[in-house]
């Protein structure tokens, strides 16, 4: 089976503008395997557009749905997400904005998100969450606030969530799972922690969160297959050719997988369930192999 894998990307981002593009993408993907992608928005920055301006967030929205598209076009299964990372957070205080605007502005952009979601156009909201690097106290307030609104409005339109947090094991999974349980929300299932360490799977798993693994972080997917099978693989494409070497693509997501199979860490049918199951049972979709 493992030739003939299926191989999805739960995270990944295509850049349009400044990349290779989302059909070029998508095209090296299926040529080794690639069955579904999860295309979540960049930063504004990154495709020229300016940060705090409400109408360059809804071009990017934009920008990310119609690349969604063009996936699908060349028989990948998509979905996209929408939403802003925190680093435009900490871009719009350092430029001088209060905190009371900023939460304003990303809740609008929250907003913005749910409408798409509500089209049918996009299935989540993300990247959101708080800085992985070090911030004063105030801002990372000032992040749950805006996580725990971005949950009600996923939660009141059963959409998915993808989170950029801080790589703190069982201390940053049980925030998670306070924010959740205070925004209401009974599905956790739909709530993706991006980006999550090893040592964030088990007590992510324990509280029904998704833990979705870097595969292009050196050990990290390995250790992560010794504790559990419930959690889906991402490669977080940045399609920036000036980093071309800061993570992997999503057509060597493939070789990763093959190498945990031949250490005897996963069997044929564990991949299956990683790169398929997990991935239909999060998103709704079908794989049709």
């Amino acid at each position: 089976m493992s030739k003939a894998l299926p191989i999805a990307d739960n995270h990944t981002h295509v850049n349009p503008v400044k990349g290779l593009g989302p059909r070029e993408v998508a095209r090296r993907f299926k040529r080794t395997g690639g069955w579904f992608m999860g295309v979540v928005a960049l930063l504004t920055w990154d495709l020229g557009l300016n940060p705090g301006d409400l109408s360059n967030v809804d071009k990017m929205y934009r920008l990310t749905i119609e690349s969604t598209k063009i996936i699908q076009g060349e028989g990948v299964k998509a979905v996209a997400v929408v939403g802003v990372h925190p680093a435009e957070c900490v871009k719009l205080l350092e430029s001088g904005w209060g905190f009371s605007e900023v939460k304003e502005f990303m809740i609008k952009t929250i907003d913005l998100a749910a409408q798409y979601i509500r089209r049918g156009e996009a299935v989540g909201i993300g990247e959101i969450g708080r800085p992985h690097w070090s911030v004063n106290e105030g801002v990372v307030d000032l992040c749950n606030e805006i996580i725990e609104y971005a949950m009600g409005t996923a939660r009141d339109l059963n959409a998915i969530i993808h989170l950029h947090l801080e790589r703190k094991g069982e201390a940053t999974v049980k925030s998670i799972v306070e924010l959740a349980n205070k925004a209401g929300v009974k599905d956790k299932g739909r709530i993706i922690l991006h980006h999550a360490s090893p040592s964030m799977v088990k007590p992510a798993v324990d509280n029904e969160l998704k833990p979705s693994i870097p595969v292009g972080r050196r050990g990290e997917f390995e250790e992560a297959v010794k504790l559990t099978k419930a959690l889906v693989v991402e490669s977080d494409y940045a399609d920036d050719p000036r980093r071309p070497g800061m993570v992997i693509p999503p057509w060597r997501i493939l070789s990763r997988i093959n190498n945990a199979l031949n250490q005897g860490l996963l069997s044929e049918d564990d991949a299956f369930r990683i790169m398929v199951n997990e991935i239909e049972e999060t998103y709704g979709v079908k794989y049709e192999g």
